[in-house]
């Protein structure tokens, strides 16, 4: 799945309720490994869906990171 290109609403881990949103927002919080985003979102890490966890933050950690720095072009 092409995690850069999903909405903010997608479903991620149904049974909690959480969304893209919810992890990308931890993820900008500072947020940076599984981990630490189990233990932030209440997980136990064996819900469906939480596999997906590692794949958003390796889209969305360094996509984070070039924002902080101003590295990400513009004009």
């Amino acid at each position: 799945m092409d995690w850069g290109r999903m909405p903010a609403d997608t479903m991620v881990v149904e049974s909690k309720n959480i969304l893209l949103r919810d992890v990308v927002q931890a993820a900008a919080d500072g947020v940076d490994t599984r981990e630490e985003l189990v233990e932030v979102l209440g997980l136990e890490g064996e819900e469906a869906g939480a596999e997906n966890l590692q794949p958003i933050l390796d889209v969305f950690v360094p996509l984070i990171a070039r924002l902080r720095s101003g590295g990400c072009g513009g004009g």
